[in-house]
């Protein structure tokens, strides 16, 4: 009665929204001085819509072009590691699997996103950061909480959202070249063009690099193009091809030398974004996707014979979203389709042929300004799959500014993650009656502005993980059997030092518990970083961030009991000189002091490397 008494709640404040909203202009003399927001962050991660990120109701951390830059980071998983809530988990050096685990929750209940289509691999969920780079991103957008109510299946601990670069006006572009120890290089070009309605985008990447071992060796490429087209004021249709390619070796499993073993993998995603003002109370957007990969596994000295494996999860996606703008309320709904599709073989035999699943959607949701100080969110969505069912998910919040300078936000939702094909129907251990894992969440948060050199935000949530799929040894297949508790609280801290130099500071403190009361694997009580970026003199640019992983469980690789892996706090610094008006040196230390320590146990971590390159811009 309780849930039903919830559903309807939700439900009605959206229906209020759409029939009792005012006919008259939004925009008041104090809404336009609230979009001046912190350093101007945008998302359209947490509400569907481009909505300043002070706005909602909820924890959102940006990631801005400039930050990316200044970094000079390669991979966007090492960006992640300064976000608050968020633990960036790589097993060895680049490359290697890099997993993310927000809030708390496992690394396969956390949405993947580009552009608004899902990345996550539907053969056993989750998706691996080490195939993915900063190159082309105009911002990455970390909604944290549970966005089932607006994204579906796996924003159980939250959603990243990569949100490529378009063109702009004229022609623009830039090249970046470096090279350093271990045999690294990277490449990075981009071009722009837009002119007359007619946009373009590309950009391609390539990186590659040995680690300290023998066969440790790593390489990516990368390659983006989004091709536009605009009319009337903001209306835009395009299309997106992005595609990416990896190879990385493997130089030993547990005690033993694999000095042959390797695994690659590629992604190609193809998509239609629709962008379409009706008019100015109306918008329509609906993106059509089709998501290829593959990923392959050699080893031609396996002992047991396992020497390849080849696996192939495909989606193809449709997503429509009509919203309206009616008076306070903006009310958004629409519909989705999702077809995950997984072949998979071995040496010794099919596993997988043609296994799909196949899943509709419908949600609804309202942006309720109440007032220019209250702010309410109300949203729901409906899942229904041909294979594991259907699932409803609910979210409320509410967001106050009760001074000048102090915004309160609450919020409570449900969400799940969908059983993957694999654990669905992979031999001897799927299992086809599997439910989806869910949870329920609950945040608030308080965030301090001091004029526009510092502000705090600090925030506190609670999630309850029910119907875990585990393996489950007595009946030998992954069952419903598993359950967790989650608490922590979140710290963020910005001091503007200089108008282009800033401090970011966070930290997270977490307690995870399953019901044999042991905290979950991998997930530190405390972890954290500090990181000072901008411009340190006229021709001067710098970045150095300071990262801290704190004690945490996990197996050892050759017992596999369960052991403590020990904290460790790592600093990276990346300095770009200004030697003309188009053109920078650049120069960075990943592993500034050198140490030795692993994020995944008996997988050490690379040590200091030294790089250098130059950054050319089109002037």
């Amino acid at each position: 009665m309780s849930r039903l008494k919830v559903i309807v709640t939700v439900f009605s404040i959206v229906l209020a929204g759409a029939f009792s909203a005012s006919a008259g202009t939004t925009t008041t003399p104090q809404t336009k001085k609230k979009k001046k927001v912190f350093q101007g962050r945008v998302t359209v991660t947490a509400t569907g819509e481009a909505t300043p990120a002070d706005e909602v109701p909820a924890a959102v951390t940006v990631i801005g072009r400039k930050e990316m830059d200044d970094s000079q980071a390669s991979t966007v998983a090492s960006l992640l590691r300064r976000v608050p809530g968020l633990t960036v988990i790589r097993s060895g050096d680049f490359g290697s699997v890099t997993s993310v685990f927000t809030r708390g929750t496992n690394s396969n209940q956390t949405l993947v996103l580009f552009d608004g289509v899902r990345l996550n691999s539907p053969y056993f969920g989750g998706y691996d950061f080490s195939q993915l780079s900063t190159a082309g991103l105009a911002r990455i957008e970390v909604a944290r909480g549970p966005y089932s109510a607006l994204w579906g299946a796996d924003a159980v601990g939250g959603v990243i959202n990569l949100i490529p670069e378009r063109a702009h006006r004229g022609v623009s572009g830039s090249v970046l070249t470096e090279g350093g120890e271990d045999s690294w290089s990277r490449f990075e070009g981009q071009l722009a063009y837009a002119e007359h309605g007619i946009d373009l985008f590309v950009s391609g990447f390539h990186r590659d690099g040995r680690g300290q071992l023998a066969n440790s060796g790593f390489d990516l490429s990368q390659g983006l193009m989004d091709l536009g087209w605009s009319w009337g004021r903001g209306s835009r249709v395009a299309l997106v091809v992005q595609g990416v390619k990896g190879d990385t070796e493997i130089p030993f499993s547990g005690a033993a030398l694999t000095p042959r073993r390797h695994q690659s993998s590629s992604q190609t995603l193809t998509a239609v974004p629709l962008r379409w003002n009706i008019s100015p109370r109306w918008t329509l957007t609906a993106t059509v996707s089709h998501v290829d990969r593959s990923f392959a596994f050699r080893d031609p000295d396996d002992a047991f014979g396992f020497t390849r494996s080849d696996t192939n999860p495909d989606t193809n996606q449709a997503r429509v979203v009509s919203i309206h703008r009616l008076g306070r309320h903006t009310v958004s709904w629409g519909g989705a389709w999702r077809q995950d599709t997984v072949d998979d073989s071995s040496s010794f035999g099919i596993n997988l042929r043609g296994r799909s699943v196949t899943t509709t959607s419908a949600f609804v949701q309202d942006m309720w300004l109440v007032t220019d100080r209250v702010r309410l969110l109300a949203g729901a969505r409906w899942d229904d799959a041909d294979r594991w069912g259907s699932q409803l998910s609910p979210r409320l919040g509410a967001g106050w500014t009760f001074a000048a300078g102090w915004d309160v936000h609450a919020s409570w939702g449900e969400a799940f993650r969908q059983p993957s094909v694999g654990e669905l129907y992979f031999p001897y251990s799927g299992n086809p009656d599997l439910n989806p894992e869910t949870s329920i969440s609950w945040e608030t948060g308080i965030a301090r502005r001091f004029g526009r050199r510092l502000r705090i935000e600090l925030n506190a949530f609670k999630t309850h993980l029910g119907s875990l799929i585990d393996f489950d040894y007595a009946t030998y297949r992954f069952d419903n059997i598993a359950s967790a508790k989650i608490t922590g609280a979140e710290l963020g801290v910005t001091w503007t030092l200089a108008p282009d130099l800033a401090l970011d500071t966070q930290a997270t403190w977490l307690v995870t518990r399953d019901p044999a009361g042991h905290a979950l694997l991998r997930r530190p009580r405390w972890s954290g970083a500090v990181t000072l970026s901008g411009r340190a003199s006229s021709r001067l640019r710098i970045d150095l961030s300071a990262m801290f992983l704190g004690i945490r469980g996990d197996i050892d690789p050759v017992t596999f009991a369960r052991r403590p892996s020990p904290g460790t706090v790592t600093a990276d610094l990346a300095l770009a000189w200004r030697v003309c008006p188009n053109a920078d040196l650049t120069v960075r230390v990943i592993n500034l002091f050198d140490r030795r320590y692993q994020e995944v146990l008996g997988y050490p971590a690379p040590r200091q490397r030294i790089l250098g390159g130059v950054r050319i811009r089109l002037p």
